[in-house]
């Protein structure tokens, strides 16, 4: 079972006036190609936690770093009307296989400066909190055939798609649009390296 952290970065008697600590999570025992799925499918993950008249996220931004043993990210989603905006910072220890994700919700319109979004940020660390490993799988799957420029052709029917449009169920198996058969990705792999 995975393991998840929240992390309370103060005690109420140490809160600065004009300060807003920001909402922390870790998740342990998550692969690299998981955290970069679900980075990529964020707004997705968001949609599917959120009611009907959400709005739901938008990319805005996003870049990753390295260091020896470290993959850090700096990812920003506008919300709404882009009236909100979300930074959240990433860190990821490969040796540890642990993320750690620091939210940061702020209101940006209004006669005065920004403003700190409390609610959302719980709700963005709730949803990282509720996560499975089934999802996580999925996302780094999806991702990788999405990033791909090749045509799947279905081992049943023949039928020919491209890589960025296969349907990947939230088990992470690609089904065939044309005679919905599932695959699993490993099952595919071995036949490709079978011919």
């Amino acid at each position: 079972m995975r393991t998840v952290s929240t992390i309370f970065l103060h005690d109420k008697k140490d809160v600065k006036v004009g300060w807003n600590p920001m909402e922390t999570v870790e998740l342990h025992d998550i692969e690299e190609k998981e955290l970069r799925g679900l980075l990529a499918k964020m707004s997705e993950v968001w949609k599917s936690n959120s009611g009907f008249f959400d709005t739901g996220l938008r990319p805005v931004f996003h870049n990753f770093g390295e260091l020896e043993d470290l993959l850090f990210g700096v990812h920003v989603f506008s919300h709404g009307n882009g009236a909100k905006i979300f930074i959240i910072l990433t860190e990821y220890h490969r040796e540890d296989r642990t993320a750690t994700f620091n939210i940061n919700a702020r209101n940006i319109t209004g006669w005065f400066a920004p403003s700190a979004s409390k609610q959302s940020e719980v709700k963005f660390r709730r949803m990282l909190e509720k996560l499975t490993y089934e999802q996580l799988e999925a996302f780094a799957i999806e991702t990788f055939y999405q990033e791909e420029e090749g045509i799947f052709i279905c081992p049943n029917c023949n039928a020919q798609y491209m890589m960025k449009v296969l349907h990947v169920t939230r088990y992470g198996q690609i089904e065939c649009q044309n005679c919905k058969r599932l695959f699993d990705p490993i099952e595919l792999g071995a036949a490709s390296h079978d011919s």
